[in-house]
């Protein structure tokens, strides 16, 4: 095996998605109305210091969905540093706007 090949296959094995967990609000709040944004977010000090998303895009709407991703090199750095370090990818989509209720008055009404 040349060393380009193997630079290929560690490349791929260490980008590869290994744990994926995902949350989806039910019914039609699980229909998402943005594309998905994501976010490399760290826990450090196992677990003391955590970063949180910066969710900017969803004008005060809900979240639709929210998937937690870990892979292989993720895993490697959290097991190097003894949990000092752990990484995870972070994806959300956005809800789509819930109609505000109106005001339907009486018609004809003066």
């Amino acid at each position: 095996m040349t060393k380009r090949a193997a630079a290929v296959l560690l490349w791929v094995g260490l980008s590869s998605g290994c744990a994926h967990y995902r949350v989806q609000a039910p019914g039609a709040a699980g229909a998402s109305a943005t594309e998905p944004r994501s976010e490399t977010l760290w826990s450090l000090g196992w677990g003391l210091v955590q970063e949180r998303p910066r969710v900017d895009n969803c004008q005060d709407q809900a979240l639709a969905e929210v998937t937690q991703t870990t892979n292989l090199g993720f895993a490697l750095i959290s097991v190097l540093t003894l949990g000092l370090a752990m990484p995870q990818q972070v994806e959300w989509r956005c809800a789509k706007a819930q109609p505000t209720p109106g005001d339907l008055g009486v018609l004809g009404a003066p």
